[in-house]
């Protein structure tokens, strides 16, 4: 199985207790911009690796542990680690995030005997995600779409950076014209992940609408208004 997901996670009480920004809301933008821009990875067979940053760890919890039946995996961060985490602030609390990303990855990759490739593949999406900043602005094919009759042109983003998070937004541009309207589609900044919110898309006369998973509408943009 493909690594699809990862988080990393404070710890929620402590950081609401001491007034901190969570954890789990400096590394969004960078957990989640690595899965975008990381080949296909196989890491350890399963699909969600959770690297806990969290006081709470039990005395006897083992730092790696492999979830087979559940298909996701969790790894431990040292308290020094986790210390540091909570106290760093933007750009340097995003270079510590991605050494652990890093040294995380690689260290579960070379658990069963060193693999260079996987290494290799690591290493280099790392370096790419430095190279754009660590921020991307994607274009989302499935719900970027086009009136009936070529009136209307809808183009939906995801977009991951340390200001906004995650933020989706719809640009809508008017036949030939220069014109264009932009829409936020949910609060910014924002740190949840909303590919599965955002599913599905059509339009209706002069108004472009965006539904769940379950068809419920989530967003939706007003041409006129």
């Amino acid at each position: 199985m493909l690594l699809k997901k990862i988080i990393l996670e404070g710890d929620p009480k402590y950081e609401k207790e001491n007034k901190l920004f969570p954890i789990r809301w400096k590394s969004h933008h960078i957990t989640e911009l690595f899965i975008e821009l990381c080949p296909e990875l196989e890491l350890d067979g399963n699909g969600q690796l959770t690297i806990l940053a969290t006081r709470n760890r039990r005395q006897n919890a083992k730092k790696y542990n492999n979830y087979k039946a559940f298909h996701a995996s969790s790894y431990y961060l040292d308290k020094e680690q986790i210390k540091t985490l909570e106290l760093l602030e933007s750009e340097d609390a995003e270079k510590y995030i991605l050494n652990i990303i890093e040294e995380v990855l690689i260290d579960i990759t070379n658990m069963s005997g060193k693999n260079e490739e996987k290494s290799n593949t690591i290493k280099a999406t790392i370096k790419k995600m430095i190279d754009q900043d660590l921020s991307l602005r994607k274009k989302i094919k499935t719900l970027s779409k086009t009136s009936k009759g070529g009136k209307y042109k809808a183009e939906v983003f995801r977009c991951l950076n340390r200001t906004v998070g995650e933020a989706w937004c719809v640009q809508i541009k008017c036949g030939n014209s220069d014109q264009t309207k932009i829409q936020w589609l949910a609060n910014i900044p924002d740190y949840l992940d909303r590919r599965d919110y955002f599913k599905k898309s059509r339009w209706e006369e002069n108004k472009f609408i965006i539904t769940n998973k379950l068809g419920a509408e989530v967003a939706l943009v007003d041409v006129d208004d």
